[in-house]
């Protein structure tokens, strides 16, 4: 059964580091498993694996990502706001450097080593972890009050999935509806999605899961502040690519 819209709490206060899945085949999502990280006073190991890639989001505080290879050892300083991708075959540590606690959104494509999915052109990265502050990010527009900002797509490395920053403005998005599968979590403000004949209310901490060729809109639903999500859908591809109705 297809689950569209997953109502997370939030934790403001974690007691110890954890991570738990929020979207994944028993959502009925096909490719990508969405997982939030809550880290605190001890490091997680992310795994190196043989195909899936994994995105990542700074929510919350700051972290030190670790790249663990045969040679040597790279640390990054990632604060709230960072993306970053961590390819295939490399294994990293990731720990919490913030006064209290961060958090991360952690998006893995494909879901199993198994899974065969279609590989986007990529360009060549100096870098082994591709990283990306949101504020340095092209404003692009998306229609009327609505704007986006890429982060990790094939530009970066990333071979399956493209990840961006939506926002919105007092206004509802027109019915629309995707060729790719989309995961979406709801970063500031409040609203309610549209899809099919039903609505619901969104806020910050939600997870949505919109199945290719799902009818949708988004709407916010504050006169002054905007609706912050992060998306991201595989195939690869461009945010601005919808069928509109």
């Amino acid at each position: 059964m297809v689950q569209i819209v997953h109502h997370n709490v939030i934790n403001k206060n974690p007691k110890d580091t954890y991570s738990h899945t929020i979207i994944d085949s028993s959502s009925g999502c096909e490719n990508l498993i969405q997982s939030i990280l809550y880290l605190k006073n001890k490091p997680i190991i992310l795994n190196k694996s043989t195909k899936s890639q994994k995105i990542g989001y700074v929510l919350n505080g700051e972290i030190s990502l670790t790249i663990k290879n045969n040679i040597s050892s790279k640390e990054l300083i990632l604060s709230k706001g960072f993306a970053f991708l961590i390819p295939e075959k490399i294994e990293c540590e990731v720990a919490n450097i913030a006064f209290d606690h961060s958090t991360l959104l952690i998006i893995k494509s494909p879901q199993t080593e198994s899974h065969k999915l279609k590989k986007a052109k990529v360009e060549k990265q100096s870098e082994i972890v591709p990283h990306v502050d949101k504020k340095k990010q092209t404003n692009l527009p998306a229609g009327e009050d609505r704007y986006f900002k890429l982060l990790i797509d094939p530009e970066y490395g990333s071979k399956y999935v493209t990840q961006f920053l939506g926002f919105i403005k007092k206004i509802k998005a027109p019915f629309h509806e995707h060729t790719y599968e989309e995961v979406i979590f709801i970063i500031k403000g409040e609203g309610i999605i549209h899809y099919g004949e039903k609505q619901e209310k969104i806020k910050e901490g939600t997870s949505i899961y919109l199945p290719p060729g799902t009818m949708h809109r988004l709407e916010n639903k504050h006169d002054t502040n905007e609706l912050e999500l992060l998306g991201v859908f595989c195939p690869a591809g461009s945010p601005a690519d919808k069928n509109e109705r």
